[in-house]
């Protein structure tokens, strides 16, 4: 039986489509393009997001504070860095959801942001659009428990990446975390959809880069890389991270505290009467 050709149009928009959203944790996963200060940017972003926070939110901050944030000095290169990074996140942030409606299978094309404003007094505000919000603040409540102080330290984009993988693959504070994926999808989340490296090269240039200054910065965490291959030809990649430090009594609490307030994605979207099968 022959498909229509908006369905096999659809079907070719689907297999090469950049990055699909289904769940809140692929957000760490989605932004591959970006560069490492961006990353650190958006992190600082969601940050602002917390258990109160409603979609229609406006979230204010000002340069001064995002250049002390990291460490910057105050000169007029740190601003327009500041400035130029927020351009970025707007231009370069683009989602792929998943949509059902009337029983029919799509996808919604649709920005992390609604809007960022930029002021010349260095206010800048910014709101996340409402397709994207839910996810980002179930992102926030569940998955996204890295101090902004401990992601700071990491400076390179690719150990920032492989943070954020390592905790959406995490289960709550698991000792041992495994993240799996074949080649292609390891790319993705490193390179973006645009680039590619042979295997040997991103290997070296971006996972062994990433692993290392993780390893340093947080001491007490080991990681361990399986290349898998069939045959001769590498097929993709096993990652087991170990985390061996120990949590103080203060986050042991603050762990316990957030249990009691997380909301699955999928309640939150049900509350909104969308049907959210895939």
């Amino acid at each position: 039986m022959k498909k229509g050709k908006a369905e096999n149009a659809f079907e070719g928009l689907l297999s090469r489509q950049d990055y699909l959203v289904v769940q809140a944790n692929d957000l760490a996963k989605a932004f591959g393009n970006l560069k490492a200060f961006e990353h650190r940017l958006l992190d600082y972003c969601f940050s602002y997001v917390t258990k109160e926070s409603n979609v229609t939110d406006t979230f204010v901050v000002t340069t001064k504070e995002v250049i002390k944030h990291f460490g910057l000095n105050a000169t007029g290169y740190s601003y327009e860095r500041v400035a130029r990074a927020f351009k970025s996140l707007n231009e370069n942030t683009a989602l792929y959801l998943p949509i059902v409606e009337n029983g029919v299978k799509g996808i919604l094309m649709t920005q992390l942001f609604r809007k960022i404003k930029f002021l010349a007094n260095g206010e800048v505000e910014f709101v996340f659009s409402e397709d994207a919000a839910p996810y980002v603040f179930a992102l926030r409540s569940q998955f996204y428990s890295f101090k902004l102080a401990e992601l700071a330290q990491i400076k390179s984009k690719y150990a920032t990446i492989l943070m954020k993988i390592w905790e959406a693959n995490r289960f709550k504070k698991q000792r041992v975390t495994t993240i799996q994926g074949d080649l292609d999808e390891w790319q993705d989340w490193f390179l973006g959809t645009e680039k590619r490296m042979a295997p040997a090269i991103f290997v070296r240039n971006c996972l062994k880069v990433g692993a290392e200054e993780i390893e340093k910065k947080l001491e007490g965490v080991d990681i361990y890389l399986n290349v898998v291959k069939n045959g001769r030809k590498v097929v993709g990649y096993e990652m087991q991270i170990t985390d061996n430090r120990q949590p103080t009594t203060a986050e042991v609490i603050q762990q316990a505290e957030k249990d009691s307030y997380q909301t699955d994605i999928y309640d939150y979207l049900g509350e909104k009467g969308e049907d959210v099968s895939i």
